[in-house]
């Protein structure tokens, strides 16, 4: 089985499947179609202009586990992957191709009662818009949502989202005489600097605090004028420490003069570690694992948030890999099997042999 879940994952990661390249999204699409055994129901969705399916092993909507996956990658300079004796590296492989491949095979193999159901998207590098429309169709007493952390910690918590575009105008000189105008490029620069100073960046994944980075900072329109314009793009990951409402407050305290937009927001993802079936799920872990599971909080940001929104219990956790979006992206094979047999021992407890 560890070798099909590989070249499932090779197969799966020769597609590019990037915001706009709807070609390959389509062929991946086809290629999951026609890999899954007819006596799987395939329902084709389509929210948005982006493609979802649910592949399941009921027609009822009702269900007892979701899993949640998407297939969507972030853009990159080569989509080219490459392996040693121990793990694939490309983009896409823990984030999450890896992760389908294994729930591919598995609802290709397992023979349960229980009604379970694979969502794959391809929109949650952009928004996860897809999954929140899929829950207006399906309900579940439990998800599993591998999106997230690393070497099988469980997840209790994923830092909430916050997508700002902050603008300020201000006055025009000759770039010879910036002691007549004011220039708007600076001005957002103090902004960052003080708010960094107010929430310092973390340095490592150790260090479970909220972070906001400066994804675009544009401004000015001639080489000798003194920018009246400038707008930055601030992508905010905060934990339940620091509200929204909080940052935003403190931001507009900075200057007076900033116009704030928001462009996208989460809310911070949240599970109760002491569900019955999270800690089903735990023991079976360990059993696997033969390793006490470490329980810990998360940086980023998935669409596990839509489950707990509506209080669905949520299970996150990633098989062994790290560098998601970076060009060393990787995922450990052999933690890929055991992220396998976790899932079908899972489905399988309590089940009449």
């Amino acid at each position: 089985m560890k070798e099909k879940i590989i070249n499932t994952l090779k197969d799966l990661l020769n597609f590019k499947t990037y915001k706009g390249n709807e070609k390959d999204f389509q062929k991946l699409f086809n290629y999951i179609e026609k890999k899954t055994k007819k006596e799987l129901n395939i329902t084709k969705y389509r929210f948005n202009d982006n493609s979802a399916i649910v592949i399941s092993n009921t027609k009822e909507k009702d269900l007892d586990i979701i899993f949640c996956t998407h297939i969507d990658v972030v853009p990159s300079e080569t989509y080219e992957y490459h392996e040693d004796t121990e793990n694939i590296y490309g983009r896409g492989t823990i984030d999450m191709k890896g992760s389908v491949a294994v729930l591919l095979e598995m609802f290709n193999n397992i023979d349960t009662k229980k009604k379970i159901a694979l969502f794959i998207t391809s929109d949650e590098e952009q928004d996860g818009n897809c999954v929140y429309e899929l829950l207006k169709i399906y309900k579940a007493k439990l998800a599993i949502v591998p999106d997230g952390g690393t070497n099988f910690n469980l997840i209790k918590e994923e830092k909430g989202l916050l997508q700002i575009k902050i603008s300020i105008q201000t006055k025009s000189a000759h770039s010879s005489q910036p002691f007549n105008g004011e220039n708007a490029i600076t001005k957002l620069i103090e902004v960052y600097e003080k708010l960094i100073e107010k929430y310092p960046l973390p340095k490592s994944d150790k260090e479970y605090i909220t972070s906001i980075n400066l994804s675009k900072l544009n401004g000015g329109d001639a080489n000798n004028k003194v920018a009246s314009y400038a707008e930055m793009i601030l992508d905010i990951r905060h934990t339940s420490k620091n509200s929204k409402e909080e940052m935003l407050s403190y931001i507009k305290t900075i200057n007076s003069n900033l116009k704030i937009d928001i462009l996208l927001e989460g809310n911070i993802f949240q599970t109760n570690i002491e569900n019955k079936e999270i800690q089903k799920y735990l023991n079976v872990c360990e059993e696997v694992l033969k390793r006490k599971v470490e329980i810990v909080g998360c940086e980023s940001t998935s669409d596990a948030i839509y489950f707990s929104n509506l209080n669905i219990p949520t299970i996150i956790m990633n098989p062994v890999g790290y560098f998601a979006h970076c060009p060393n992206e990787y995922v450990n094979k052999e933690s890929l099997y055991n992220l396998y047999q976790i899932y079908t021992k899972f489905i399988s407890e309590g089940e009449k042999k």
